[in-house]
């Protein structure tokens, strides 16, 4: 089911970057996406269009509440629309980046921004909730975004997102916090080194 989630956001992504039919729309979509920023699925309306046109029919709700696919999905193409804002150079979406969103945030880290970023990846992988959790990925997202260029795999994303509702909160924040910290820790060796 996972790769399904995988597959769906990387077509939606597709279809918003590739233009197409959605040449002429998808600014617009995108900032609808932005839009809803802080806002339940229920409430989304102006996305719902395109939205519920990516989502596979097994994914759906049948009782009027959010499935864990559709807020997956959902979250992740907010988290893109964001990034996507301003200069698109500053972010690649690249579905082959081998590396979690711990990966991706490290490469927004620098030496003026790297305590702040660390205390607010801590505070990532720390969250409770999912509510909590995208939270922090926006910040953490806006941040990194604004110092370097960085790569996200959104539909590994996605895939992580389904997996953090579904119980597995620990292993999914485990596996961010090694991407993000061994990087972090060979960086800081080389600084000290060629210092």
């Amino acid at each position: 089911m996972e790769n399904d989630i995988k597959a769906v956001v990387s077509k939606a992504i597709r279809k918003l970057q590739d233009g197409g039919e959605y040449q002429k729309r998808s600014a617009a979509i995108l900032a609808n996406f932005r839009n809803t920023i802080g806002k339940d699925l229920a409430e989304a309306t102006n996305i719902w269009p395109f939205f519920f046109e990516q989502m596979p029919t097994e994914y759906l709700s049948i009782n009027g509440k959010e499935t864990f696919e559709e807020r997956a999905v959902y979250s992740t193409l907010q988290l893109y629309a964001l990034c996507m804002q301003g200069s698109s150079s500053k972010v690649l979406e690249d579905d082959g980046f081998k590396g979690s969103i711990g990966k991706s945030i490290r490469f927004g880290r620098t030496t003026e921004n790297g305590e702040a970023l660390d205390r607010r990846f801590n505070a990532l992988i720390s969250s409770q909730t999912y509510e909590e959790l995208i939270y922090h990925l926006r910040q953490l997202l806006k941040i990194a975004k604004s110092k370097n260029q960085i790569t996200v795999n959104f539909p590994q994303l996605a895939k992580d997102l389904f997996w953090f509702q579904k119980g597995n909160q620990r292993s999914i924040c485990f596996r961010w916090a090694q991407d993000y910290y061994t990087g972090v820790l060979n960086n800081t060796k080389e600084e000290t080194t060629n210092e």
